[in-house]
Parts: structure tokens; sequence; C-alpha cells
């Protein structure tokens, strides 16, 4: 277990130094006298994947409407058609049903928790939009 880490360790800060000094050793080209050469630019334009929010507020509202909650609504959607499944199979058996009994209940707190946290987060922003803060983009 000791060598193992200790290797894993080693090959970590080996790559990291290399990297390092792969993209310190990149100098700006010089020509003659020292000065850069004048030539077509190469200019590279990424937007913004959150929209160009510039609050707080904003970026946290956009990542719970833009990614936790449709991978969250997705996957409740699978957790309640395989606790269908379990109910399916049991077949009368006590332990299966008590099993599928348990994956309908944690599927159920589990997206009470994810559509909460959608509600708590519009009714945090309201409240501070009420109080005269800044309002949350709709």
């Amino acid at each position: 277990m000791k060598k193992t880490f200790l290797t894993l360790l080693l090959s970590l800060s080996i790559f990291l130094i290399v990297g390092v000094a792969l993209v310190f050793a990149q100098d700006a080209p010089t020509g003659p006298g020292g000065v850069a050469p004048t030539g077509p630019s190469i200019t590279a334009d990424i937007p913004n994947p959150f929209g160009g929010t510039t609050s707080l507020f904003a970026l946290l509202k956009t990542i719970i409407n833009d990614i936790i909650l449709p991978i969250g609504g997705v996957l409740a959607v699978l957790a309640f058609i395989y606790s269908g499944f379990l109910y399916v199979t049991a077949q009368g058996n006590e332990t299966k049903l008590a099993t599928a009994h348990r994956s309908l209940l944690y599927t159920s707190v589990g997206t009470a928790v994810l559509l909460g946290s959608w509600v708590l987060a519009n009714v945090i922003c309201t409240t501070i939009g009420l109080l005269g803060g800044p309002i949350c983009p709709t």
C-alpha cells in the first residue's frame, strides 16, 4: 500500500513538473535585433458558457437552473422507473418489497431536496430583491 502511494505521488509530481516546465519554455518569437516579427496574429474568442452573468446570484441561479435541475430531473425519473421495476420484480417477496419501498422513499426524498433547492434559491433571490439588494435576472 505504501509503495503504491509513493509511486503514485512520484508520478504525479513528475507530471506536474514536466507540465510546468513545458508551459514556461515557450518564449515570444523574436526576429533580428530582438524585435518581434510582424504578421497575422491569431486570436481566439471563447464565449462564456454561463451566458455572461455578472453577479454571484446570477451565476448560482444559472448553475442550478441549467445544470443541476436538468441532470437531477433525469436521474429522478430514472430512479422512479427503477423503483417501479423493483416492485414488479418483487412478486410478493417481503425482503424485495422492503427494498422497493426503501428505494421509492429515497427517490422521493431526493426529488424533494432537488426541487426544494430550486424553491429556496428563488425565495432567497426574491427576498434579497425586496430588501433593496441586487435583483436576480429572470
